[in-house]
């Protein structure tokens, strides 16, 4: 048994449970209560003292890439896999130490997050639970070289169906589909629709089909409606949206979700030096569409998730207050609102929230504590005091 005594706790994240402090017991894995603050007795060895500092519920991370480092993508592409595995692991760990309990990684080389991801299910290493979708399966695009043996692509609707039933077959959680041009890919036009909506359509029934989900790389309006027709269930970016988007989405409550990333255009334009041209002017030309996307669907109330994309920059993974920061400070979200999404929003919108995303009896015990209140003040998500997975501490 393990007993955090004196937590303070955010309502809105806590079910079953009124008071602002509160014991929280663990054992098995499995948060068994939620008492009275200080009420709980246990041997000395069993107790955490919390006091000072907030306990959430494990964040979740919607939007990375294990596999990617953010140098050079060249010099990653000659990369043997062998050493990739091993660096896709240190940057899950590096991840769940911020606070991560849970990932969803969207695109790696040749399928070997699969293999990370088993590996910690079965407990033979130490990591965040990791959703996996492995390849990105994409229609042939000019500039997909760059990123060597990511893609796999199809150009058909039979073609689509195969590789989704591929994927599938290999054990993904997810299936992820290229919708629009990238800002990374040098050939890519960030607002262009590449795909046919037949060859989605064809996707999206396989995926449904075997009861797969489906996440689709989408920044310009267009794809982003030919998304939510579809039932695509996470819509990844979303960046440019007109009211029509708005409209859709509100219809499409309960079945689709956008899941924008500020986070590498952001940096892009911040830190320009380091990062190839076509970056910085497409990232610069995008960013403000994203904060008028985000300004849009935080009026509309539409649920939003959160991720960060990590994997696209240098030190991006398990930085996840730079994702923070920039929702607070350029797109006008609160605090609390942040960590909803990063949290209770994310869950429901993954379809684990009946595992986690919130404090709860019966509740997986992924969590992690801030020193300070990071619902008022941001930069303690910074901070980070205890990281609990599982039942078992990760940080203290």
């Amino acid at each position: 048994m393990l007993v955090l005594r004196n937590a303070r706790l955010i309502q809105e994240l806590t079910e079953g449970y009124e008071d602002r402090y509160g014991d929280v017991v663990i054992d098995q894995g499995v948060i068994q209560e939620i008492k009275p603050a200080k009420s709980v007795s246990a041997a000395q060895e069993e107790i955490i003292d919390l006091n000072g500092k907030t306990l959430l519920p494990g964040l979740i991370e919607a939007h990375l890439h294990l596999d990617l480092e953010g140098s050079s993508t060249f010099e990653e592409n000659v990369q043997p896999d062998a050493y990739r595995t091993m660096c896709c692991l240190q940057r899950a760990q590096d991840n769940l130490r911020r606070g991560y309990t849970t990932v969803r990684d969207l695109g790696d080389r040749n399928n070997i997050t699969l293999g990370v991801a088993r590996a910690i299910r079965e407990g033979k290493v130490t990591g965040p639970d990791v959703l996996v979708s492995g390849k990105i399966i994409t229609p042939t695009e000019a500039g997909n070289e760059f990123f060597g043996d990511m893609y796999a692509e199809a150009d058909s609707p039979a073609e689509f169906v195969k590789a989704v039933r591929r994927q599938y077959q290999l054990g993904v959680d997810w299936i992820k589909i290229m919708g629009t041009g990238a800002v990374m890919n040098p050939g890519g036009t960030p607002g262009s629709a590449i795909i046919f909506e037949e060859e989605l359509q064809a996707a999206c029934r396989a995926a449904n089909t075997v009861g797969v989900p489906v996440a689709v790389h989408c920044h310009g309006s267009e794809g982003v409606k030919m998304c939510i027709r579809n039932g695509v269930r996470t819509v990844e970016h979303s960046s440019i949206i007109d009211e029509e988007c708005i409209r859709l989405y509100q219809e499409a409550e309960g079945k689709t979700y956008p899941i924008p990333t500020m986070s590498p255009m952001a940096n892009f334009v911040e830190f320009p030096d380091d990062k190839p041209k076509h970056y910085v002017v497409k990232g610069g030309a995008l960013l403000g569409k994203i904060i008028d996307g985000l300004h849009a669907y935080k009026e509309a109330g539409i649920k939003i998730g959160w991720g960060t994309d990590a994997g696209v920059y240098v030190g991006s993974h398990g930085n996840g207050i730079y994702e923070f920061r920039a929702r607070v400070n350029m797109a006008g979200f609160t605090p609390l609102e942040c960590l909803i999404q990063a949290t209770k929003n994310n869950a429901e919108i993954l379809m684990i929230d009946d595992q986690v995303g919130t404090i709860a009896c019966g509740k997986r015990a992924n969590l992690v504590a801030f020193n300070g209140n990071p619902d008022e003040n941001i930069d303690a998500v910074d901070d980070v005091a205890l990281v609990i997975k599982a039942g078992e501490i990760v940080r203290l």
